[in-house]
Formats: structure tokens, sequence, C-alpha cells
């Protein structure tokens, strides 16, 4: 499906990285029911965790399966699916897989220049410190600024989704480590598909 539209635009013959911000704003709103029944889940979620803190309390942390048993009863009772923001998201995944495999392998993308990017088939580079024991080996020798901003939009983004949720503890780390890690994997990666990661978390 990537395919055919990404052609389609392309016979406009408009810049590819307006190309881009065009086919990311298409899949937004191809992918708005699905986000939007995310974030629902999501927000009864929230309002059901002073209950939940609630019944924890009474119960505690060693009989887990009493735990469970009441937070099921919970849910029934309240019309909630706890699985209901992440089924969504899980249906999200292969479009996310043709996007990230898409953009590198492009040809029409290669040599097509956007803003300070020369090439968005590969990583642009802004900084080259050369080579640092370790360090190459995990992130590169240079600083790629479409994966800088990815990243940096990754931890806004981030954050307020744990502030809607109400995430805790390790989950609410964890989220904020995650994009750190891919900050290593895609510094290496075509820009293009940065830039793409980058507008769908502003958007």
């Amino acid at each position: 499906a990537v395919i055919p539209v990404f052609n389609s635009l392309q016979g406009l013959n408009w810049n590819f990285g307006i190309i881009i911000l065009i086919l990311t704003l298409l899949l937004k709103l191809v992918l708005s029911p699905l986000t939007y029944r995310s974030y629902l889940s999501t927000a009864k979620m929230r309002i059901l965790k002073p209950e939940m803190d609630e019944i924890k309390a009474k119960v505690g942390d060693d009989d887990q399966a009493k735990l469970q048993q009441e937070y099921m009863k919970l849910y029934k009772k309240a019309g909630v699916n706890p699985l209901g923001g992440c089924v969504p998201l899980l249906l999200q995944m292969p479009i996310l897989f043709a996007f990230f495999f898409f953009f590198p392998s492009s040809i029409e993308l290669r040599q097509q220049s956007f803003l300070w990017v020369s090439d968005l088939s590969t990583y642009d580079s802004v900084w080259t410190f050369g080579n640092v024991p370790f360090i190459s080996y995990i992130y590169g020798d240079h600083v790629s600024l479409m994966c800088l901003l990815m990243t940096i939009s990754t931890l806004i983004y981030t954050r307020l989704n744990n502030q809607i949720s109400g995430a805790t503890g390790q989950m609410k780390w964890m989220g904020y480590l995650m994009p750190i890690i891919f900050m290593g994997v895609l510094n290496n990666v075509a820009s293009g598909l940065n830039y793409y990661y980058f507008l769908a978390n502003m958007m």
C-alpha cells in the first residue's frame, strides 16, 4: 500500500521532503480510529487507577492471583479492556515495519535533498567526531540531526503519554530509555526514515 501512494505523490513533482510529510499525514488519518481507541482505553485505565490502588492496599502483593481476580471484576464492572490500549498499537506494527524497510531501500530517495539533508536515502551527518572505542561501534562516528530530532520528539511524546496514562516506576523509565536505545540504532539509517518518525511524533 505504501509504494502506490508514494508513486502517486511522486507524480506531482514535489520535493521528496514534502512527499514524506503528505505520506505521514495520510497514514495518521488512516490510523486515527485505532489511535483514538488506544487513547480512550488509556484514559479509562487512568480513571480506574485510584480504585485499583485501593484494591491493591486491601489484597496486598502476596496473593497475585486474587489481586488479578479483583482487578478483572473492576474492569468488567467499568466495561474496560486492559489490553484495549495495546491491541490498536499492535495492529499498526505492520505499517511501521513497512516504512522501516521502505525508506532505506527506496531508489527514488537517493541524492534527493531536503532542508540541510543532501541525501534522504542515507544518514545526515552534521558532525563527524571520528572513531571512539565502543561508542563508534554502537552509535557510529557521526551525529545525525534528523535522528537527534526524532529522539527529542520521542522523549517529549513519551513524557506526554506518561502524564496521560499516569505511568510510574519501571514502566515510566523504560519509556524514556527506549528512545535513547533507538537513537543508537537509527543514527546510521536513512534520514528519510528519521524524518518520518519525527513527523509522526509531532503529529
